[in-house]
């Protein structure tokens, strides 16, 4: 599997090339903001560092085939701790995007290679078994599947993509830098799913009530992350965003701005996120196709729409609303395969607990920034315990994986 899975990967990867020049051609030829000669550099070496990441994304997956979630977590943070180590001092040295993107392959061959290392000691060394007839089934099975992760890449990126031609590369910037603290934080329901993964998998086909029961707990869970993380993001969106962009003036007020915007998108996102792959172990991954459409759809028309009028603070609303109708179409079909989510029943607490740590930190917020975050830090668990956020049953699910002090919480 993992052989013929790589050589599909690498005969995908050749084939996109041809669609990456024709889409480049046609942008440059109709659009009025033209790419620059070094933004089409770095976009020609960001694909070709597309195909150790590609490689190292289905060694990854074998990882989690094994259920050792743990060593692809901690390679991230090796190679995080690279890409900035390498990144910026070549960004200061070079003041380049070219740079950059040439940092990006060294990046994900260095991450294809602990890879493989790791894999060969702790599972098998591969060896050439290529299996044209393994090959196609793959692709009929796989297909919605890679649709579908097309159609995700481009739900989430759509608005960058329309922000260039319409209000040029300054309004990106704005945008792109809020960007990255977003996309930082959904790493969390990234790696959340992958690990509860091959869970859901057998839960799905060996027991819907338990896989009904792991999908709740999941959605609490995360939630539970994601309303604080926004509440943060939005206290202190200007540090956060002066951050990334090394005390840059002219990033501000307009980053902070969008990313105090666009924060909000994570509970519905993550929730999406679990959601997808718990359709996906039930086997709806065509049906998951229709819903992305429709999330991709209704982006793209209200991008258009408003993105003339209103810049990137519509594309930063639109990402909110396009992940409630996104999320909308996926809950159809959750409903008709597991049944209904108690929403309310299910939330309340951890949005009362959100609404009280939000209060808390605005009460102090002109005394001090940071006495609001400890007040915030503090007010946020101590609700959660206070309304007993978790029922028996779920603290009987948490219990193996908490401290002896917290189970009794």
């Amino acid at each position: 599997y993992l052989l013929n899975t790589t050589l599909l990967r690498i005969g995908l990867g050749a084939a996109g090339i041809p669609a990456l020049i024709g889409f480049l051609v046609v942008f440059q030829l109709i659009s009025p903001n033209k790419l620059a000669p070094d933004t089409l550099v770095a976009i020609a070496l960001l694909y070709a560092g597309l195909l150790p990441s590609s490689l190292a994304t289905g060694l990854t997956g074998l990882f989690y085939a094994y259920e050792k979630a743990e060593y692809p977590a901690a390679i991230t943070v090796v190679t995080v701790l690279i890409k900035i180590a390498l990144g910026v001092p070549v960004l200061v040295l070079t003041q380049s995007i070219v740079g950059i993107a040439a940092v990006s392959i060294i990046v994900n061959t260095v991450t294809l290679v602990i890879l493989a290392t790791l894999a060969m000691r702790l599972f098998f060394h591969p060896h050439w078994e290529s299996d044209r007839v393994l090959q196609r089934s793959m692709l009929r099975e796989s297909f919605p599947l890679m649709i579908n992760n097309l159609l995700s890449a481009l739900f989430f990126k759509v608005d960058v993509t329309l922000l260039q031609p319409l209000k040029g590369e300054r309004a990106v910037g704005w945008y792109n830098q809020a960007y990255k603290w977003v996309d930082a934080l959904n790493v969390i329901p990234a790696y959340f799913t992958f690990a509860l993964f091959p869970v859901l998998s057998r839960q799905a086909a060996e027991d819907k009530d338990a896989a009904r029961r792991s999908y709740h707990l999941a959605i609490k869970l995360l939630v539970m992350l994601a309303l604080p993380a926004a509440v943060l993001t939005t206290f202190f969106a200007h540090e956060l965003t002066t951050i990334i962009t090394f005390g840059d003036p002219r990033f501000q007020p307009d980053s902070t701005i969008a990313l105090q915007l666009m924060i909000w998108s994570i509970p519905f996102g993550w929730v999406n996120s679990v959601t997808n792959y718990v359709l996906i172990a039930l086997g709806q991954q065509r049906k998951l196709t229709n819903a992305f459409l429709i999330g991709l759809g209704f982006n793209v028309v209200a991008n258009l729409i408003f993105i003339p009028l209103y810049s990137y603070k519509a594309a930063a609303v639109i990402t909110i609303l396009s992940e409630i109708v996104e999320g909308g179409a996926f809950y159809w079909y959750i409903r008709k395969s597991i049944g209904p989510v108690p929403w309310a029943g299910l939330l309340w607490k951890v949005a009362g607990s959100s609404v009280v740590m939000l209060a808390a930190m605005f009460a102090v917020w002109r005394v001090s920034p940071l006495l609001a975050l400890v007040v915030g830090l503090v007010a946020y668990p101590t609700a959660l315990v206070a309304l007993r956020a978790f029922g028996p049953e779920e603290r009987a699910v948490l219990a193996p994986v908490l401290p002896q002090k917290l189970r009794k919480l």
